[in-house]
């Protein structure tokens, strides 16, 4: 067994095992992107419509998306129990 081992070149297994990890991350690459194809292009038909419909940029949208938090949290804080429940009971 030790004849074995020692008789392999340990560069062409170091080339093998690129050439595998290549592939295996090749085809995962191709899946996810045959996973997420019909979502990439819902978002660049939102973008689009935006963009040229109502003049809105990408740099404008992605930072309504960054303030989306705070708005949130806002929401959230602002939200008023107490009316709401006198609305329902009305």
């Amino acid at each position: 067994m030790e004849t074995l081992i020692s008789s392999v070149n340990a560069q062409a297994v170091l080339v093998i095992a690129a050439i595998a990890v290549a592939i295996f991350l090749g085809t995962l690459l191709v899946r996810i992107l045959k996973a997420s194809f019909g979502l990439i292009l819902t978002i660049l038909a939102i973008v689009l419509v935006l963009q040229y419909g109502f003049g809105i940029s990408p740099g404008q949208l992605w930072g309504e998306i960054g303030h989306l938090p705070q708005v949130a949290i806002q929401s959230v804080q602002s939200f008023d129990l107490n009316r709401l429940t006198s609305m329902l009971s009305d």
